[in-house]
């Protein structure tokens, strides 16, 4: 009997330490699965994010080239216009010759008469611009860029594939990517006298592209409409394969076929294959362009795609795509051995340090945030702008600061109330939130007065980025039906490496840009509605 109690009460020894060692043990694991789930999933955010931001660097670069070779289009055809008198193209060809030596990025200059002759030809390399003599010159009415030209409205710009130049029917050695721009020539009658042509060196542009890709921490891709990479940079060999006739199976398209399916069917987004895991966007679409000017681009071969692709074998892709079950193993294998001994101490620690860790952020928090619009406040924001400073005295990239203030808060305080008023200000704010970037962010300097900080943005991509928060405001003003109207006046001023500006000097600077425009604006602007 004792020996039956004594085993009994051993078993109730054994069954309760082995319960309260797997009760703990759970928790223990449990808690550990979680943190590292969760940590998982930041650093995740976090890499995508990233690889999102790079593929929006390499569109603006895109985008922003394009705009000045647009320009520069515009620009040739205005001096022939102006510099052609009664078919003497002197004055054009000596205004073409100095701007090809100052650009130094365009292989060719040419007005293509529209019976398809060369009428006049500024050829450049590597010893200079040079006028090309009428007796060299040639008829190219059978060229593709010219028959394209020649068909498009004034106000179009034809836009050729990017390809390799070819001499002789052989791709031209060493390899020279080129870009052919045209747009037609009309004379004040509107009759078609020819085209204008821009023969685009793009080896600069793939350079601009090669550089950010370097940053990436998986490959960078540009992927012509056909699913040919024309840049890689995992594999240069493998860019303008299209261009060879024993290379034409070499295709991202053939690579990874699902990839490229969704891809190709959608302007942008991310997927994930057995490869890896993609991030895409369009480049040089049309609504990119409208916005811009009023030429609208005419492209060969449809948008191209930016894709930043992180490997499934990499260290990133792995941490993208790895999933709950996956976690799980490598969370048990790294904490098996300490289950035992630091169960109960790490539960006690856990507890302690997250309570206390609560208080701490809510103590921070409500030092650093306005309560009304959940942004930085005033010291808040200065401290972090004091830190960007810094970053930038070190070389670390361009800082913009936008000085906001909000026009006619006071008329809408006093008529509608500061309920209204309030509306307002927290509309504004969560509009300038939705529409910047994760590492940008706004500081309320009180009142109607607002900062908003754009890490790693000039004065102009900045501009860019508050073009499309106004129009955001615009929408809201014309879809909701408000007591009264959005209206910001702001000013942009850029941080530059090197500067010895203060930042209250800086911040002046853009205060000042933002008074010019709210005279502006206030002259005619009424923000309380009527009725």
């Amino acid at each position: 009997m004792i020996n039956h109690t004594f085993n009994h009460a051993k078993r109730r020894i054994i069954i309760l330490t082995l319960s309260l060692f797997l009760g703990l043990s759970l928790v223990y694991l449990g808690i550990s699965l979680f943190v590292a789930w969760q940590q998982q999933e930041a650093q995740k955010q976090a890499v995508l994010a990233r690889e999102a931001q790079l593929v929006e660097t390499e569109r603006l670069i895109l985008s922003n080239r394009f705009s000045r070779l647009t320009t520069d289009l515009l620009y040739a055809r205005d001096a022939l216009i102006l510099g052609n008198k009664a078919g003497d193209y002197t004055v054009a060809k000596e205004n073409w010759l100095a701007f090809s030596d100052r650009k130094m990025i365009y292989d060719q200059i040419r007005f293509i008469a529209a019976n398809g002759n060369e009428m006049v030809r500024i050829d450049y390399d590597a010893n200079g611009a040079r006028i090309i003599p009428d007796s060299e010159l040639q008829n190219k009415a059978d060229r593709y860029y010219f028959t394209a030209a020649m068909a498009l409205s004034e106000d179009q710009i034809y836009v050729s594939p990017l390809d390799l130049n070819v001499e002789g029917d052989q791709v031209e050695l060493p390899e020279k990517p080129m870009i052919r721009l045209a747009a037609p020539y009309l004379n004040a009658s509107g009759t078609r006298l020819g085209v204008v042509v821009l023969n685009y060196t793009a080896s600069d542009m793939l350079g601009q592209i090669e550089t950010v890709a370097g940053g990436a921490q998986g490959a960078v891709y540009l992927i012509n409409s056909d699913g040919y990479w024309l840049f890689n940079s995992e594999n240069p060999e493998s860019a303008f394969a299209f261009m060879y006739d024993n290379r034409l199976d070499q295709s991202f398209k053939n690579a990874d076929p699902e990839a490229w399916a969704a891809i190709s069917a959608n302007p942008e987004g991310t997927v994930t294959t057995a490869a890896g895991v993609y991030h895409y966007s369009s480049v040089l679409t049309d609504s990119d362009f409208s916005l811009a000017r009023n030429e609208k681009l005419a492209l060969a071969t449809g948008d191209w795609k930016l894709v930043s692709f992180l490997p499934i074998d990499s260290a990133a892709g792995q941490l993208a795509t790895r999933s709950l079950l996956e976690t799980m193993p490598l969370v048990l294998k790294n904490n098996l051995p300490a289950l035992v001994l630091i169960a109960l101490i790490s539960i006690f620690l856990a507890m302690v340090l997250m309570i206390n860790q609560v208080k701490n952020d809510e103590i921070r928090y409500y030092s650093e945030i306005d309560g009304l619009t959940g942004i930085y406040n005033r010291r808040a924001g200065y401290e972090k702008l004091k830190q960007l400073y810094k970053g930038i005295e070190k070389g670390s990239g361009p800082v913009s600061i936008c000085f906001l203030d909000i026009n006619g808060l006071k008329d809408v305080n006093d008529y509608l109330g500061h309920d209204a008023g309030d509306e307002l200000i927290t509309t504004i704010t969560r509009v300038i939130g939705e529409q910047i970037r994760a590492n940008d962010f706004v500081a309320r300097l009180g009142g109607d007065e607002f900062l908003i900080i754009f890490d790693g943005l000039d004065e102009d991509q900045a501009e860019a980025v508050w073009e499309r928060i106004v129009t955001a405001f615009k929408t809201i003003n014309e879809s909701e039906n408000r007591r009264y109207e959005i209206s910001v006046s702001h000013g942009i001023e850029a941080i530059v490496a090197g500067s010895n500006d203060y930042i209250d000097s800086i911040i002046n600077q853009a205060d000042e840009k933002m008074y010019r425009e709210k005279k502006r604006l206030k002259q005619d602007l009424k923000v309380v509605r009527e009725g």
